[in-house]
């Protein structure tokens, strides 16, 4: 489903007012912040976002990755405390790239019945998926049994459906598994995003399903940095947003501290930090739709640079822009009242995952030499 601007933008301005009230009251010292019930059940029951990523046939919206994406933005400028990254983001493009009926199944059923699924990738520091856990079956369908620990999984500690990259002998399958049975166990995290909540969670024999095998996990991995690269946009986008308004409304020697030559330079300079990395988003979010359409090896390949040419860009533009302007702020950017450091926090924890800034630029540097030096 391909949208006009008009309608993007409607779409933008729906999100933005029903997540207008920010994550105030779901906060939590300890990295346990609560869900927004009322917001979630309103993007998923109201406005039927969790069914995006749905095909039109199967009764979804049939959307892409760029409409998806753009939700994901929008729900980054109020950091709203609803599993939109680990479930609208994360587990339905794996479940869409899976591509079987058990997949599309499940699929379905975070459209229809609002519940919240998450993925434990093996390794949340880093941009490759190399799968650690391992099941006995691969037959989509099949039940199986899976044994193992998996980190930092986000919002692991609420999710009705955990999904799990494993390895079925040589092949690579994904799993589906109840979090309400009593052989997963989940502990809390305490992390510096005091928004959303991240898990350890241990799996002791746990009854999974094979939702299919063969599945390109790092495709699927790539897919879901585009949509964190959206997150971080949507975090520089709002924190320029608060800087500039701030320069406009804050007095000092009888005259707005916008006017000021260091403070224009400044905003100046986060701007157009702001601008490549919604340059390089972009270009990602097509690439992802790309590859959506046609799931081949030269798609896959574009994704990977994309996705990590976005991701270094992007993280660095969230942190850069979020702490900046945390300081043109003032003595009210360092209060613990004020959202910034709110902002500055999430940035920092995105930057961390699924691989830095530097490995996602060595990664595509060496992706694009190798290809050059093969002709």
């Amino acid at each position: 489903m391909g949208i006009d601007a008009q309608e993007r933008d409607a779409l933008a301005a729906a999100v933005r007012d029903a997540a207008s009230s920010g994550p105030r009251e779901f906060l939590d010292d300890h990295g346990k912040p609560t869900r927004d019930v009322r917001l979630w059940k309103v993007l998923t029951e109201q406005m039927g976002l969790a069914a995006l990523l749905v095909p039109e046939q199967d009764g979804g919206a049939g959307a892409g990755v760029a409409e998806l994406a753009l939700v994901i933005e929008q729900l980054a400028h109020t950091l709203a405390a609803v599993p939109a990254l680990s479930s609208l983001g994360g587990a339905s493009v794996l479940l869409r790239l899976t591509g079987t009926d058990a997949s599309s199944a499940l699929l379905q059923r975070l459209a229809g019945e609002s519940i919240c699924a998450t993925v434990a990738w093996p390794d949340p520091a880093s941009h490759s998926v190399v799968p650690v856990l391992a099941v006995d079956g691969t037959a989509v369908g099949s039940d199986v049994t899976i044994s193992g620990r998996a980190e930092f999984v986000l919002d692991g500690a609420d999710a009705d459906v955990i999904l799990v990259p494993a390895r079925g002998g040589e092949a690579e399958v994904v799993v589906s598994v109840d979090a309400a049975n009593p052989a997963v166990r989940r502990t809390p995290m305490t992390g510096l995003d005091l928004t959303r909540g991240l898990a350890s969670i241990e799996l002791d024999n746990a009854p999974a399903t094979v939702l299919g095998s063969g599945v390109d996990l790092q495709a699927a991995l790539d897919v879901f940095m585009v949509l964190v690269a959206a997150e971080q946009v949507g975090i520089a986008q709002r924190c320029h947003d608060a800087a500039v308004a701030w320069a406009k409304e804050r007095v000092q020697f009888d005259r707005p501290i916008g006017q000021f030559q260091a403070i224009k330079h400044q905003l100046v300079d986060l701007l157009m930090a702001v601008e490549l990395a919604r340059s390089s988003y972009d270009v990602a979010v097509a690439a992802a739709d790309a590859y959506l359409s046609d799931p081949a090896e030269v798609t896959a390949r574009a994704l990977g640079v994309a996705a990590s040419a976005a991701e270094a860009r992007c993280g660095d533009a969230a942190v850069l822009v979020s702490d900046e302007s945390l300081h043109i702020l003032g003595g009210i950017g360092f209060t613990w009242e004020h959202d910034a450091h709110l902002y500055f926090r999430r940035a920092k924890t995105l930057e961390q995952l699924f691989g830095s800034p530097a490995a996602h630029r060595n990664r595509f540097a060496t992706t694009l030499l190798r290809e050059a030096a093969h002709g």
